[in-house]
């Protein structure tokens, strides 16, 4: 699987490495977040650490081995509304239950990725999946927050925020510079 060449891709260059690959694990995490996972596995193992200045119940969750599956691209759907959407009928959005968004996931999971088209006077994004499956994202509201997030294979991440920006580089680097997004 081939990585995006420039750190400032057009909009169809950012997705088209995945474009016909089918995601995998897709679920809900805090709120309604939701991650899917593309491309390879592979494991990421946290080795346990000490933490003596943390309350005990966290200082035993450090005390662990924590191991994760995660794929080589992971997208990260974050502050923004959501709907998941099986041959037009909607099944669940950021604000449903949490039975209904897990089960969207499973309809939605193993779908390979079609399309991502981007509506750029409203930041709608429209994810499309070869089995009927649709994924739409946007602002919640005028308030400026990070969309989405595509970790990348080389370590790199895009994220993309409500006001239509872009930004590229390390996972772990605090300030990010932002650009308008094609």
């Amino acid at each position: 699987m081939s990585s995006i060449d420039s750190p400032n891709p057009s909009f169809e260059e950012l997705f088209r490495p995945l474009i016909g690959i089918p995601c995998w694990n897709l679920k809900k995490g805090y709120g309604s977040f939701l991650t899917f996972e593309f491309g390879q596995p592979s494991l990421k193992i946290r080795e346990p650490r000490e933490a003596p200045n943390a309350l005990p119940r966290v200082r035993k969750h450090f005390a662990r081995r924590s191991v994760t599956v995660h794929g080589e691209w992971h997208l990260w759907i974050y502050c923004c509304g959501w709907r998941i959407r099986m041959n037009e009928e909607l099944l669940a959005h950021n604000e449903s239950t949490d039975e209904e968004i897990d089960n969207a996931c499973l309809e939605l999971d193993g779908q390979a990725l079609r399309s991502v088209k981007r509506v750029p006077e409203t930041n709608l994004m429209l994810f499309t999946f070869d089995l009927g499956g649709t994924l739409e994202t946007g602002p919640y509201d005028q308030e400026l927050l990070e969309q989405w997030m595509l970790f990348l294979p080389d370590k790199n991440v895009y994220t993309f925020r409500s006001d239509g920006a872009i930004s590229f580089g390390p996972r772990d680097r605090s300030e990010r510079e932002w650009v308008p997004f094609s």
